[in-house]
């Protein structure tokens, strides 16, 4: 609601029309859309509008007690089984009235979600690299293959003619572009045969407890009783996670508040077996 009239609206548009030389807006199907100049302003004065209210509020009492501020993350269906659990049980009684919302944003639109307002933390590798935004490292996940327990030709010899042998499950929640493990596999000239492509993590677990299928994921996820557990054959870096938020709210006390329950969420967090 802009609480000013039509006229006063129509008015003043059309002087920042004349100020850009730009329609800022045009009709398209019947609606008002943003010209691409319209966008980048927009984008702009977000931020602008963000940090003041960071700054305005930066040094407001925050109780988290009484507090019903929502928090929105964007995060995958792994990130959600390690934090959510442990943070709602610390939410339940040290702060009951604040509101949690979970969704995957797809990485390239995660800057500008920010910008909007519309995102307050992002659990992400590292591949984002913006001045907009601040970020540290939550933990480092080693990496591990598991198959099914009577698997009929992997054995306490496995190694990389194996691996590249046998077909195997790739998780990703994008519809396209190769999983961290094929980047990797493909820098050392290698290829595996991905024969599943699957959305969620714990999709997989009954997938590879019923077929000869193998699955490439971090070793603290895995239940050691449950399936064979192989190190990998070849070399694949540890992956890195990291806690994203826009840098105009890094002294807003309750950001500063909600950031600091994870960090330790995620200094004292142990293994979770999803699989």
């Amino acid at each position: 609601m802009l609480h000013i009239t039509q006229p006063a609206v129509s008015n003043s548009l059309a002087r920042l029309r004349r100020h850009f030389n730009d329609q800022l807006f045009i009709r398209q199907s019947g609606h008002m859309v943003p010209t691409p100049l319209a966008e980048n302003i927009s984008g702009r004065i977000r931020e602008a509008l963000a940090s003041l209210e960071s700054s305005l509020t930066a040094h407001d009492n925050f109780d988290p007690t009484l507090s019903e501020r929502r928090f929105r993350f964007s995060m995958n269906d792994t990130s959600e089984s390690y934090l959510l659990p442990l943070l709602m049980e610390r939410l339940q009684s040290a702060a009951p009235g604040i509101l949690i919302e979970s969704a995957i944003l797809p990485r390239e639109e995660l800057t500008k979600a920010f910008a909007a307002g519309e995102l307050d933390f992002a659990l992400d590798v590292p591949l984002i690299n913006t001045p907009q935004l601040k970020h540290q490292r939550l933990r480092q996940e080693r990496f591990v293959c598991i198959a099914r327990k009577d698997h009929p030709r992997i054995d306490r010899h496995f190694n990389l003619d194996q691996y590249l042998a046998e077909s195997h499950i790739s998780i990703s929640s994008r519809r396209t572009g190769q999983s961290y493990v094929d980047i990797h596999l493909n820098r050392l000239g290698l290829e595996r045969k991905v024969q599943l492509r699957v959305q969620q993590s714990r999709a997989a677990a009954p997938i590879i407890a019923r077929s000869d299928l193998l699955l490439t994921i971090p070793n603290s996820l895995v239940d050691q009783t449950k399936f064979m557990i192989q190190e990998l054959p070849f070399a694949l870096p540890a992956l890195d996670w990291h806690l994203y938020w826009a840098a105009n709210y890094d002294n807003d006390k309750a950001h500063q508040w909600m950031r600091e329950i994870i960090f330790d969420i995620f200094a004292t967090l142990q293994p979770v077996s999803l699989f």
